[in-house]
């Protein structure tokens, strides 16, 4: 017997955990912690790795649809990889010549919950080679608002925590042990050198065990508390003054009759129409800021406070106010004693994590779907950003810190897609701020739209690696008319999941454990950002599974783009993406452990002097500042400062008919709605349950572990009631995810469309949603319970 063991990483969460592979005669038989990585972890999903590559479920041969949708059998039929490439190829190019490229959809699940991160930027170039903007992925209710919608107050994404030197972790709606194992094992640690931990969250979750303080905040109402602490700073004086002065707009003035920072526009007598102005305290004068030349004169003491007179150009005479002021008269209405009843945090407990948060320094914070998946998400976020902002630590070690990561090429195409093209994208004119426009990305409710109603245009094409669009996305009805509507739906994936019983062809995607794959950069921690690494294969691929790339190298080919794809070779392609980093695939596969780029992370990068202009670079914003008062928000016509939602849950007016919030949670032992096929993870979560509160279920006599019915506005699923005394009791919480059936174990599935299975999602409708990030209220939505006998 040949035994090999194999230095790998998983690729199936972000966490991305180095692991060590055990491999006996061709047969992958173990996954362990990799303790020479320098993100060496695993979780319980890692080690089911075994059972997910020789699962009987598997997609095993390409297979073509011989029937129509409309019947419950699709008559699938076993097609070669080569007549089903050229299907694919064929008919895309057909709707494109027909209908424009802008008809073919492209999509991926997420990178986060699933293995696409090896494909994902590649299913992306390939979008923007054929000509198509539409690039669908669920980013809008998984991780928008952290990655894209903090770039409209920091100008980049929210940078990572730096566990190892915190001295204070906030956590809010984020609990990496069940989502990012390797982020776990760094908050542990954390812990045990003395760090405070503070976890903000509805329910008591794993993370709420390490925690020194839980603020245990209703389903959406985290704008409000959010406006609270940031009271609290202001309130007792526990911000960073200079910090403010200097580096945030926070003292840019704001007229009082339009709300709109005053500017050069204003008082074309004091210069360049795009400067802004600032009250000097000092000398009691306006002076002007410009973005290219700051302060139009030395040693400014811009003021934080006061209301100033200040006359425009025809005489008309305006108060302003610094956005300083304006922010804390905002927040002034949201005192912790005031806003206690809707928060459901009491004022003591928020007024001390604020006091940790702002006293145990170095501090940071990290936030995740908990504060996605709400109708105000942008606002939320933009809440958050201001109070961090406000404690002056941003990229300061032992904070927030853009660490500097392996340099590579960016590999997704956009110079291939023309401005006109990418403005016909889905939903770029309806949210101008949002994913359609920043991260040109398209949300599966406007993709369900095209297809059913032609409008802005026909979308008859698509394509999803990895991806299932029905069970990742509120209105699961209304995505299936879509799906049954469309005229070529291509799925790639391990597994048939309930999105693939109406696709047209059917092809089998290979494991992480099958294919290599190339990892820059492992996002956790300083000492893991610059580890580069060529993931080898553990095994061959199973059946006549193929991986994502070589499927879409082999695609672009046969469509007549492999100009874009390196001539289908993806060592070539690797080469240039590393390029920049001056490492090579045939150095990597050398070294499959992997290698460090050497880098070194500077500190506090917004203050270096740019040796061109002779100034601070500032931050990548409008102003150059860290916007306190948003900008790019007041140009869109949304609030730029914070607006709180104006109930704490989607559809208040619905309270009385349907009294409880319901909000969503995540297993360890699942990645959101894969794997519970699969015995190992299923035996330790075997059916899909709701947890309500002993208080709430008494009344309606339901008892613990029966079976009950879950009811939104929008449709009904059945669960198992589980009494968690720690709930609120107006707020219950379940899963998405369950359909899969576990033969082994004798457990059922469950049936993803109607009121008698357990799909969750079939629970959320579209037609609330977020106005700027399109987030939909997955985590705030209302809903009532009733005893399973008692439904109809």
């Amino acid at each position: 017997m040949t035994v090999e063991q194999i230095h790998t990483y998983c690729a199936m969460c972000i966490s991305r955990c180095g692991v060590v592979a055990t491999v006996d005669d061709g047969v992958l038989t173990k996954v362990n912690a990799d303790p020479e990585h320098p993100n060496g972890c695993i979780c319980v999903k890692g080690t089911a790795a075994p059972e997910i590559v020789y699962s009987l479920d598997r997609l095993q041969y390409p297979m073509i649809r011989t029937r129509s949708k409309g019947e419950t059998n699709p008559g699938w039929a076993r097609i070669s990889w080569d007549d089903a490439m050229n299907l694919i190829a064929s008919r895309f190019l057909d709707l494109k010549a027909k209908h424009g490229p802008e008809a073919v959809v492209f999509g991926f699940g997420t990178p986060s919950g699933g293995a696409t991160s090896d494909s994902a930027r590649w299913v992306e170039r390939l979008a923007n080679a054929f000509g198509s903007p539409n690039l669908m992925a669920a980013t809008h209710i998984c991780n928008w608002n952290r990655e894209w919608g903090s770039r409209y107050s920091y100008g980049v994404a929210t940078p990572p925590p730096d566990y190892q030197h915190s001295r204070c972790i906030l956590m809010w709606g984020f609990n990496p042990y069940v989502s990012w194992p390797a982020a776990a094992m760094r908050v542990t640690q954390a812990k045990g050198r003395g760090a405070k931990i503070i976890v903000i969250d509805p329910r008591k979750s794993t993370v709420v065990e390490k925690a020194d303080l839980w603020l245990q905040v209703r389903p959406g109402a985290d704008d409000t508390l959010a406006l609270a602490m940031i009271h609290v700073l202001i309130d007792e004086k526990l911000y960073d003054e200079s910090f403010i002065r200097e580096w945030t707009n926070a003292p840019f003035l704001v007229r009082d009759d339009t709300q709109q920072l005053l500017t050069g526009r204003d008082i074309s007598q004091m210069g360049d129409p795009e400067s802004f102005f600032v009250w000097d305290s000092g000398r009691q004068l306006l002076v002007a800021y410009g973005v290219d030349r700051g302060y139009a004169a030395d040693g400014v003491m811009p003021a934080l406070t006061g209301t100033h007179a200040i006359a425009l150009d025809g005489g008309k005479v305006v108060e302003c106010r610094p956005a300083f002021q304006e922010l804390t008269e905002l927040v002034a209405r949201f005192a912790p004693e005031s806003s206690e009843e809707l928060t459901g945090v009491p004022a003591r407990q928020v007024r001390d994590a604020v006091r940790i948060f702002a006293s145990a320094k170095p501090s940071c914070y990290y936030s995740w779907a908990g504060l996605e998946q709400h109708a105000n998400a942008a606002q939320m976020n933009r809440a958050v950003c201001i109070f961090y902002a406000l404690t002056g630590q941003f990229d300061q070690r032992g904070s927030n810190v853009i660490f500097s990561t392996t340099a590579t090429r960016p590999i997704t195409g956009d110079e291939l897609l023309s401005p006109e093209a990418a403005a016909r994208r889905l939903g770029y004119a309806d949210r101008p701020l949002g994913p359609a426009v920043v991260s040109k990305r398209v949300q599966a409710y406007d993709v369900y739209r095209a297809i059913l109603t032609g409008e802005p245009y026909p979308v008859k094409g698509l394509i999803t690696f990895g991806s299932d669009p029905l069970l990742g996305n509120g209105d699961t009805l209304r995505g299936k008319a879509a799906l049954e509507a469309i005229d070529f739906y291509v799925h790639v994936d391990m597994f048939a999941n309930p999105s693939a019983a109406f696709a047209d062809l059917l092809l089998p995607a290979s494991t992480c454990w099958e294919r290599e794959g190339l990892m820059p950069s492992f996002p956790t921690a300083e000492e893991t950002i610059n580890w580069v690494q060529l993931r080898p294969s553990a095994v061959a691929p199973q059946h006549e599974s193929r991986s994502d790339l070589r499927i879409i190298f082999d695609l672009a080919e046969r469509m007549g783009l492999g100009e874009h794809f390196f001539g289908g070779d993806i060592d070539t392609a690797y080469d240039y993406q590393l390029a920049p980093s001056g490492l090579t695939v045939e150095q990597l596969r050398k070294q499959p452990i992997g290698m460090r780029a050497e880098l070194r992370t500077r500190y506090r990068k917004y203050a270096e002097i740019d040796a061109q202009t002779g100034r601070p670079h500032g931050f990548h914003t409008p102003t150059r500042k860290l916007e306190i008062y948003s900008t790019s928000f007041a140009k869109a016509g949304y609030p730029p400062l914070p607006a709180p939602a104006e109930s704490s849950s989607s559809g208040a007016d619905l309270s009385q008919e349907y009294p409880l919030v319901l909000t969503f949670s995540r297993l360890m032992q699942f990645c959101d709605q894969q794997h519970r096929n699969i015995p190992r993870l299923r035996r330790q979560a075997r059916e899909p349950f709701l947890e309500i509160h002993p208080h709430t279920a008494a009344p309606l006599k339901i008892q613990n572990e029966e079976w009950v019915v879950l009811e939104t506005a929008n449709s009904a699923a059945r669960f198992k009631a589980k009494f968690n005394s720690l709930l609120h009791p107006t707020v219950v919480t379940t899963q998405y995810g369950w359909w899969q059936s576990c033969e082994t174990l004798g457990l059922p599935g469950y049936d993803p469309f109607g009121p008698s299975g357990s799909n969750a999602n079939l629970l959320i409708a579209n037609d609330i949603i977020d106005p700027i990030s399109g987030s939909v209220p997955h985590r705030s939505h209302r809903c009532r319970i009733k005893k399973a006998n008692e439904v109809a």
